[in-house]
């Protein structure tokens, strides 16, 4: 009996040892997509430095190791217990994407491309509600020269905290930083996206915003932009946020759908500050529903409402996952009757990406796979 037990305790260590072997593994391979990521970091947060064709072979290099990487990650496993994370098979096709992309010229769309998967690869644990990452051993000794630029950076890879306090010098430093009036609207929308979506703390964010009002040397049009918020704000912070138990799918699908009204009816316009914080108010709630259900049925119609409330809040440069979000609708759960809706909003946002004054000019690769994601859908 002894002897039994004995070899079933070295089996359980055996096995242990696997397990152990197979998560340092990943975390090897995960450490060097991050190495790729700082190697990237001055390049991605200057548009004007990636469309540089001398940065060209520097870019084309570590997109190629990334992609690389990413094939000898499988998150299938964390996937399936958080129930929002992009599956590992569509973040390697995201990267080629975009490594095809950029190879062909198209470097403004490359670099929306990258920052979107960019910022999946490094949020595993902060798309819930209160949380943000932190990279501060890493970025030590990487930090850019431009304060905003690295606000930017740390933003992407959601490290919200640091953000947040560049954002903040940056719209109380003005006019002395020099910063653009496009670089301060979006560092305004970025402290309404972390204070309504990440942290939900609307008391923060009204305090927040008091405090850019005083600058009253702000460009008038952003003086009037956070005046607006600021009354937003105060009508809703009181009130708390939505919650769902997996019962009540049907009462989610009407609240999403009262959020989204316009959105789905094609009306895309930013046309007041509540409809902003009501997307981002939405995209958090069912963040945290899909992480307390994985397995929910209602999974690609999420991905269907997270897509739209995305792109509610697009402009000005939020690093967006729409793309992402109906990609894993449709190949995910092509035979859902929300697929086809899925692939139609995708189709749509790469044919927009790809036309120009020259018309439209698709990739093969992005032709190849619109033709495969209509066909699992039954399209023609």
């Amino acid at each position: 009996m002894r002897r039994a037990s004995r070899h079933y305790v070295l089996i359980a260590l055996a096995a242990l040892a696997v397990v152990a072997t197979v998560r340092a593994e990943v975390r090897d391979i995960m450490d060097q997509l991050r190495e790729q990521v700082f190697v990237l970091k001055p390049l991605i947060a200057s548009e004007s430095s990636f469309k540089d064709p001398a940065n060209a072979p520097e870019i084309s290099e570590a997109l190629q190791n990334m992609v690389a990487l990413s094939q000898q990650v499988n998150h299938d496993a964390r996937i399936s217990r958080t129930g929002f994370q992009v599956s590992a098979a569509i973040l390697t096709q995201q990267l080629q994407e975009v490594e095809t992309v950029f190879d062909m010229g198209n470097k403004a769309y490359a670099l929306v491309s990258l920052k979107s998967t960019l910022g999946v690869c490094m949020s595993c644990h902060t798309q819930l509600p209160a949380t943000s990452a932190h990279f501060n051993a890493a970025n030590q000794g990487h930090a850019l020269a431009d304060p905003f630029q690295e606000a930017e950076f740390l933003f992407l890879i959601r490290d919200f905290d640091a953000a947040m306090k560049l954002y903040a010098e940056t719209l109380q430093g003005y006019p002395r930083n020099q910063v653009t009036p496009q670089n301060l609207e979006v560092a305004l929308y970025r402290e309404i996206y972390y204070y309504v979506r990440v942290a939900r703390d609307m008391e923060g964010l009204s305090a927040t915003l008091k405090q850019n009002s005083e600058n009253q040397a702000l460009p008038q049009r952003l003086q009037s932009q956070v005046k607006a918020f600021i009354a937003a704000v105060d009508s809703v912070k009181n009130e708390a946020y939505r919650q769902f138990t997996e019962a009540q799918g049907a009462e989610l699908r009407d609240y999403a759908k009262a959020q989204l009204e316009g959105e789905v009816s094609g009306d895309f316009t930013l046309d007041s500050p509540e409809k902003m914080i009501a997307a981002l108010q939405l995209s958090s709630v069912l963040y945290e529903y899909l992480d307390d259900n994985p397995q929910t049925q209602l999974k690609p119609e999420i991905f269907y409402w997270l897509s739209f409330g995305e792109r509610r809040y697009l402009y000005p440069s939020v690093h967006s996952l729409p793309g992402l979000y109906l990609k894993q609708c449709v190949l995910d759960y092509p035979q859902h009757p929300v697929a086809k809706q899925c692939f139609a909003e995708y189709e749509d946002i790469i044919v927009v990406s790809f036309t120009g004054s020259g018309g439209t000019n698709i990739p093969d690769d992005l032709i190849e796979e619109l033709a495969m994601m209509r066909s699992l859908v039954g399209g023609r």
